[in-house]
């Protein structure tokens, strides 16, 4: 996690999103909010990759007939929409849409949201950016690394170990 102040924590924290990507290495991306130009760096190294970007509008029904993308980037958005419908936006991409999500919030957008919000949403704080005027924080949600299977979840505590994944009730 990187908590740092300095002048140029919008640089840092870019960096830092461009690195996740390419430890990610989607071969789709979804951008809402018009930060487009940050990921032409990765799709000039990953011609194969395709993106779309929803600048402005009705994020909703920007998103409604979208296919299934590998990563959504959300930045400059929830603080354009009422909570109610960040959330639902945030779940549909997180639900239907979206393997991995990386969400950008700034406390000058004035977006109601807090921490606790986005770990509501199995989100978690990848990234805190401080400059003289603004706050910077980077969330993200993974589906592989959600919900680590549990200890319990195995043949030895089976009563036919023999059967483990073989009947389901």
């Amino acid at each position: 996690m990187h908590f740092a102040i300095l002048e140029d924590m919008e640089e840092i924290y870019k960096k830092d999103v461009l690195r996740l990507t390419a430890q990610m290495k989607p071969a789709s991306i979804l951008v809402l909010g018009g930060e487009c130009d940050l990921f032409n760096d990765y799709l000039h190294a990953s011609p194969q990759s395709r993106i779309l970007c929803v600048s402005h509008g009705d994020y909703m029904q920007g998103i409604s007939a979208l296919y299934r993308v590998d990563l959504a980037f959300i930045s400059g958005v929830l603080g354009r929409m009422n909570k109610r419908e960040a959330e639902i936006l945030l779940a549909e991409l997180r639900d239907v849409h979206a393997q991995r999500v990386i969400v950008v919030s700034r406390e000058s957008e004035g977006a109601a949201w807090q921490e606790c919000d986005f770990l509501a949403m199995g989100m978690y704080r990848i990234g805190s950016y401080v400059t003289d005027d603004d706050e910077i924080n980077v969330y993200t949600f993974d589906l592989y690394d959600y919900k680590p299977t549990p200890d319990w979840l195995n043949s030895k505590d089976w009563a036919h170990p023999e059967l483990f994944d073989k009947h389901w009730w």
